[in-house]
């Protein structure tokens, strides 16, 4: 214990070291009593005037141990008065948590999902899966591994989990049995597996790989002397798109579907050809086909935007396109009864941006039928659940959840989903449908990322089971976020915009503001947690972002 004087006040700090030998001393000693149990009516704070008062319980050696611990403790701007916040800070990004794919069991009761952060070590995010009952209950790791875990699905009868790993040579397929807690690996595989889907029967696993292509070869160099260090080959490309924003270069070859079996083995590639494969694999309700959204017309690469449902035979390999227009065709979902697939797609009017619409179609192709088709708004994330459909939209800077009969009959479920696009407070997030119709979704604030919440299919019962960040962020002044409406000086239309301001805003005085306009602005911005938009605030300055028109 520290106890010293500062500005009329007097501070403790309490160290708890793990030694028996010390934490029973401290414990029986009557001097320091008080202050563990709460009770001595001081606050933790900065060193000055330091007066250390310990009874004889350590010899010199062990002091200076304690107190070299005690000062890096006390100098942590971790550290501060017990009961006093203080701004968002920048480290504060490298604590915090968020939810994200929550994945919630076949009957409802459990939720799986990624609980993700990021590493101030390497400066990278990480991942590890978390159970959790839903009504918030047994929140646990899934499999208590330090290593990055994601994708989990569940099997059919609720018994497995599914998901992606790392394991010391590259991502693989695992398997966990929820009973007896047994892990295993399922696959060897040269590149990372993406879009898990169990078979219907629970007996294998479908899902996306990179299948490489051979690089392109202008010029074959002449053997290198040993000993010698010459720089990289250069790259040498045929394609139209060979990098992406925010991944780089992207490797040659084609994504492509696998089937392996659900207690290991070797996977068994399902498609073929230099085509693009894209989103995840559907399994017709007798396991006997895939059906999946690409585009494998001869001109694919230059129409880059259209696409089409596709239905594979897993026995013969044979693919049938099940749609056939202008316009992207794509995220197909069969229905429990394996009669109809709702989709996602518009007929292409080459502008900038058209609307997602949802369709049904017969599981043969027949049938189409558009749902909707008065909703100004893009439609996103389906699912069935009965005879009906659930979805997400983004609606003046919130993201719904919504179900639609196939009727046509839509009805909101509930509102505030996102939380897992970390940065600025742009839409996002994911749920899921279980059986009986609980929702598990990633449920956001604006002074909170995502949390695991779950709600029933009439949206009248909705609890958040997790609170990733209450120990970090209850003890930060956050800045506060509210909503305003103004009209345009063009032409008097309604705008939507935020403003936040800093901590200790005094209305009264002068501020400096800050404006942050998102791009576009096909996008949206909303009333989401934001550690860019805190750390402005925290600065000093009061923020505006808006949603300009035709967010």
């Amino acid at each position: 214990v520290l106890r010293f004087a500062e500005e009329s006040r007097t501070y403790c700090t309490v160290v708890l070291i793990n030694t028996k030998r010390f934490a029973g001393e401290i414990h029986e000693s009557p001097l320091f009593n008080p202050c563990l149990q709460g009770r001595c009516g001081h606050s933790v704070g900065g060193v000055r005037d330091i007066s250390i008062l310990f009874d004889s319980l350590f010899d010199k050696r062990q002091l200076m141990k304690l107190l070299t611990l005690i000062f890096a403790l006390l100098l942590s701007p971790a550290i501060v008065p017990a009961g006093e916040s203080q701004p968002f800070q920048r480290t504060d990004v490298f604590q915090m948590e968020w939810a994200a794919n929550p994945q919630i069991s076949p009957d409802g009761k459990r939720v799986v999902y990624e609980r993700r952060g990021m590493d101030i070590m390497t400066d990278s995010p990480t991942g590890r899966l978390w159970l959790v009952s839903a009504g918030g209950s047994g929140h646990v790791p899934l499999t208590g591994r330090d290593v990055d875990e994601s994708q989990p699905a569940w099997s059919p009868d609720g018994t497995r989990i599914a998901f992606a790993s790392e394991s010391g040579n590259g991502t693989e397929i695992y398997v966990y049995w929820l009973a007896d807690g047994k892990l295993a690996r399922l696959t060897h595989l040269d590149r990372s597996p993406k879009w898990l889907r169990w078979s219907p029967d629970g007996k294998r696993i479908a899902f996306s790989k990179l299948v490489p292509e051979e690089p392109v070869v202008l010029v074959t160099p002449p053997p290198k002397p040993e000993g010698a260090e010459w720089p990289e080959e250069p790259r040498v490309t045929t394609r139209l798109k060979y990098e992406q924003d925010g991944a780089g270069y992207i490797e040659p070859g084609f994504n492509h579907f696998f089937i392996v079996p659900a207690t290991g083995g070797t996977p068994r590639q399902i498609t073929h050809g230099n085509f693009r494969h894209e989103g995840a694999p559907q399994w017709t309700p007798d396991g006997r086909n895939l059906v999946f959204s690409g585009s494998r017309n001869d001109n694919w690469e230059a129409d880059f935007r259209n696409s089409e449902i596709y239905s594979v035979d897993i026995s013969t390999g044979e693919v049938i396109a099940l749609t056939d227009r202008v316009g992207p065709d794509f995220d197909p979902v069969i229905s429990p009864d394996g009669k109809k697939i709702a989709y996602l797609g518009f007929d292409d009017k080459v502008q900038t941006y058209q609307l997602d619409r949802l369709h049904i179609m017969n599981i043969d192709g027949s049938g189409k039928q558009e749902l909707l088709t008065d909703f100004d708004r893009n439609i996103e994330g389906i699912q069935w659940h009965n005879n009906g459909i659930v979805f997400k939209y983004d609606d003046k800077g919130d993201t719904k959840i919504a179900y639609v009969s196939l009727s046509g009959k839509m009805r909101d479920i509930t509102a505030g989903l996102g939380g897992t696009t970390i940065g600025r407070p742009y839409g996002g997030g994911s749920f899921s449908v279980s059986r009986s119709g609980a929702i598990a979704f990633t449920q956001v604030t604006a002074y909170r990322p995502a949390d695991v919440a779950v709600a029933d299919m009439r949206g009248r019962e909705v609890d958040t089971v997790t609170a990733l960040n209450e120990d970090l962020l209850s003890w930060r002044d956050l800045g506060k976020v509210e909503e305003i409406w103004y009209k345009s000086s063009v032409d008097e239309r309604d705008i939507q915009g935020w403003v936040v301001t800093p901590p200790g805003y005094d209305p009264d005085k002068s501020w400096p503001l800050l404006v942050e306009n998102h791009g576009g602005p096909i996008s949206n911005y909303g009333p989401r947690f934001s550690p860019e938009i805190q750390l402005y605030a925290a600065a000093g300055y009061v923020v505006f972002y808006p949603n300009p028109r035709g967010s």
